[in-house]
């Protein structure tokens, strides 16, 4: 592997980190979202709760994000899960990186060359999270 795509596996990886970020971010912020107008705060005539409203909000909420980020499969803990793996790639090809530079000087000049030269790739955007609003 030449030190070019050290660079550019380097900066993928800090790409996918930030969009991890976000998505994580977004999930945390539906969990969050009060009211989400499906019926969740219905009362009939009669003075019942409605609970189908309210148990579909509760359902999409841990989804988003459950209870427990390390053991269950809600958005947030995938996430999770997706940025450690990503995080544990990027030091492993930074250790060999290093490796490689800390033994051979002219491979360290060159690949300091490179980070500061070689042109940026497109990033990866995830598009804004706007919060719905469902209440008329």
């Amino acid at each position: 592997m030449d030190l070019e795509q050290f660079v550019y596996l380097d900066r993928d990886c800090e790409t996918f980190i930030q969009a991890i970020t976000q998505v994580m971010g977004i999930a945390d912020s539906v969990s969050r979202l009060d009211p989400w107008g499906l019926g969740e705060h219905t009362v009939s005539d009669s003075g019942k709760k409605l609970t189908s409203g309210e148990a579909i909000v509760q359902r999409f909420k841990s989804k988003s994000r459950g209870a427990s980020d390390q053991s269950d499969n809600s958005v947030y803990a995938i996430m999770q899960a997706h940025l450690e793996a990503v995080k544990d790639i990027q030091e492993t090809y930074r250790r060999i990186c290093k490796q490689i530079t800390d033994h051979d000087a002219d491979q360290a000049a060159k690949y300091a060359q490179l980070v500061k030269t070689l042109p940026r790739q497109p990033a990866v955007s995830v598009p804004q999270y706007v919060s719905p609003c469902y209440v008329g």
